[in-house]
């Protein structure tokens, strides 16, 4: 076996560790089972200079280290996991495209049966379409937006074997609310997003079920004082979890901010990232589309944006040089995508959760990453074997 990475670290870990309830970290000690579940986080007065944070968990990132969801393969989805490791990601939902329905069949497919033993878990999918307005398309193929069809979903659903998560809808297309109500009930999620929806339809929406936007601002009219549209509904009620790209380009960091206090305790930060996270400027692909990538951005030939090269590691940077509470910062890169999800044994570094972390330096520079308690992620040389202590 490869002991470079996934190695056991006896189960221990010490440093200044975030306790969710206090807002703050504590020096202490962090023990886990050989399940990998924490089972004590202990006081202790001389610890590690290093701070331990709940594992990132990015519910919108389509592809990254060359790879993308819509390869529908195995191979590629392992690719995507290794290198969001290196963020500090220890879950994600894979992210797929506008596409016809075969290669949205195959995209969830091959995520319905992957097991990602290694880098971070697969945790499911988000679906960004097809279901959208034409006219805020931004980079998702035209030829394939459609109406609303439960038809397909119930064969996406059954082919994904039921890790489908999430899904991206626009509410003021034909069958939209039926549809938003049918996935709730189903226990499935739903974002509104690349919807031209005034206040009202983003309204009706919400009122199916709908309880997130994607990408805030961008695949969406802009805020006007007389036209609050789905931006102003995203603001304003507090049913909406609000995702934010914290590149700097999709948003100026002031929006970030008015954003964050608009709508406190419900912001999640996700990267929108593509297959060119992890690799330099060029071309690269973003499902069929080829795009531009800069040091930056990353845009279609049009110049319009396509996705980003963000990862969550720099995201937690930047939010904290924008003055967004690191407390904030933490609860938005991963204990408020858990609970959303319900997922209650992560986004917390408590006794009776996973033993899913990030290890940050003081610049607050990814160290480890630990999934269950293995370490998926080094900075530098990897360990050959298993340490006493990370």
């Amino acid at each position: 076996m490869d002991r470079r990475m996934d190695t056991p670290i006896d189960r221990r870990i010490n440093g200044h560790i975030w306790d969710s309830r206090a807002r703050r970290f504590q020096p202490g000690e962090i023990t886990w089972n050989r399940e990998g579940v924490i089972d004590g986080v202990r006081p202790r007065a001389s610890v590690e200079r290093q701070w331990i944070v709940p594992g990132f968990l990015d519910q919108h990132v389509h592809g990254a280290g060359g790879a993308d969801t819509m390869d529908g393969s195995h191979q590629r989805l392992a690719t995507m996991a290794a290198e969001l490791a290196k963020y500090g990601v220890t879950g994600f939902l894979a992210t797929t495209l506008t596409a016809s329905p075969e290669a949205l069949l195959a995209a969830v497919t091959a995520a319905g049966d992957y097991v990602s033993e290694r880098g971070a878990e697969l945790l499911g999918l988000h679906l960004e379409g097809p279901y959208l307005d034409p006219e805020h398309r931004g980079a998702q193929p035209p030829a394939w937006i459609r109406a609303a069809d439960r038809g397909e979903l119930e064969r996406l659903i059954d082919r994904a074997q039921g890790r489908i998560r999430l899904v991206t809808v626009a509410p003021e297309r034909p069958g939209a609310l039926e549809t938003i109500a049918w996935l709730t009930a189903a226990a499935i999620r739903v974002n509104m997003g690349h919807s031209g929806a005034d206040f009202e339809a983003a309204q009706r929406g919400a009122d199916a079920g709908a309880d997130g936007v994607t990408h805030l601002f961008n695949g969406m009219p802009s805020l006007h004082h007389r036209a609050p549209g789905l931006v102003g509904l995203a603001l304003s009620d507090p049913r909406i979890r609000v995702e934010v790209i914290a590149d700097g380009v999709h948003l100026h960091p002031a929006v970030v901010g008015m954003v964050w206090s608009a709508a406190q305790g419900r912001v999640i930060a996700v990267t929108d990232g593509i297959s060119a996270v992890g690799l330099g400027p060029g071309r690269h692909r973003l499902g069929e589309l080829e795009v531009e990538v800069d040091e930056r951005a990353v845009r279609l030939p049009s110049g319009t944006l396509a996705g980003s090269k963000l990862t969550l590691a720099q995201a937690y940077r930047n939010l904290l040089e924008w003055n967004v509470d690191e407390a904030d910062v933490i609860d938005s890169l991963s204990t408020l995508v858990a609970e959303r999800f319900g997922w209650d044994d992560r986004g917390r570094l408590a006794p009776g959760c996973r033993a899913d972390a990030v290890v940050l330096d003081a610049d607050r520079t990814i160290l480890k990453t630990l999934r269950a308690g293995r370490l998926i992620y080094h900075r530098g040389n990897p360990p050959t074997q298993a340490c006493e202590e990370a």
